[in-house]
């Protein structure tokens, strides 16, 4: 059975939330839209909230806040950057909850989402919607970012395609992005990335994630999320659906939707699910992920 009650969180006096037997989770509704805090019942929130920002609101300044948020693809300034420091609407569903944000002015674009709890698994379902509520068409992407708690390990799939003699993948990069980061584990099936506190410079790839998953193991808690990558779809930056991004303070779970021409009253609908999972053991290199992980996702289409 999941349950739905109004708290404060963390100076925020609007939030609400969401709980089963095993997991809960907060929104707040003073800003956003934004899922603050996912975890186990009296466990530890698997998102960062940026502690000298947590309760502010108002204000002109973007604030990255923390949670999981929605934003449009491909990155701009200042399109991507339009600050989400003010109230919001809010739908009370009979597991969940439904967060709409006010057109943004200089884009009229509309974020919403909607997050639901299964009734009795560890699990979440979001979905994210982006309106186009302009008199023209624009070419976005649904950008779902995840910011997480430092200290921990992500793992990637690498995607396993026979095209012969032809490439298979692209592997994308930013200026600032080093091969040789030592945050980072290049394995021939996993990709890992290391969060590291004391370690400021940023680091950042993107691919397309054929598997659907990634995941990101920290104190014990195993946060997976499942979305599902289309064949054949023009995805934003160079083809990615799936960006990761990591700098002192936290590591960004990114997925993203294929690019879409959105006319004027349509939507980009892009869905996630969470699931979480307890896990004894660190994850060093590959052979941790297939003996730690691997039994843990789920190898069906997503």
């Amino acid at each position: 059975m999941v349950e739905v009650k109004k708290v404060e969180f963390k100076g925020w006096e609007n939030c609400f939330l969401i709980s089963n037997e095993k997991v809960e989770a907060i929104v707040t509704t003073d800003v956003g839209p934004r899922i603050i805090y996912f975890g186990f019942k009296g466990g530890k929130n698997v998102f960062c909230i940026v502690e000298d920002q947590a309760g502010k609101k108002g204000g002109d300044e973007w604030r990255i806040y923390g949670g999981t948020r929605l934003w449009h693809s491909p990155e701009a300034m200042p399109r991507s950057y339009y600050p989400d420091n003010t109230p919001i609407e809010y739908e009370i569903l009979t597991d969940g909850i439904m967060l709409i944000q006010p057109t943004e002015e200089w884009t009229k674009l509309q974020k919403i989402i909607e997050f639901r709890l299964d009734p009795s698994l560890p699990k979440a379902y979001v979905t994210y919607r982006i309106k186009n509520n302009g008199l023209f068409d624009v070419k976005v992407a649904a950008w779902a970012l995840s910011v997480m708690r430092p200290g921990g390990v992500e793992v990637m799939p690498v995607p396993k395609i026979d095209t012969g003699l032809l490439p298979s993948y692209p592997l994308v990069m930013w200026p600032y992005t080093k091969l040789n980061d030592h945050r980072v584990v290049w394995g021939e099936d996993f990709i890992l990335l290391k969060q590291n506190p004391n370690c400021k410079p940023p680091f950042k790839i993107g691919y397309p994630n054929l598997d659907g998953w990634a995941c990101y193991l920290n104190d014990g808690d195993l946060f997976v999320k499942y979305y599902k990558h289309i064949e054949g779809a023009e995805y934003p930056d160079f083809g990615c659906s799936y960006e990761t991004y990591t700098t002192d303070f936290m590591l960004e779970m990114e997925t993203l939707s294929p690019l879409y021409n959105l006319l004027p009253g349509s939507e980009i609908v892009h869905h996630e699910e969470w699931e979480l999972n307890k896990v004894s053991g660190e994850i060093r290199c590959e052979d941790d992920v297939k003996r730690l992980i691997l039994p843990l996702v789920k190898k069906d289409e997503k």
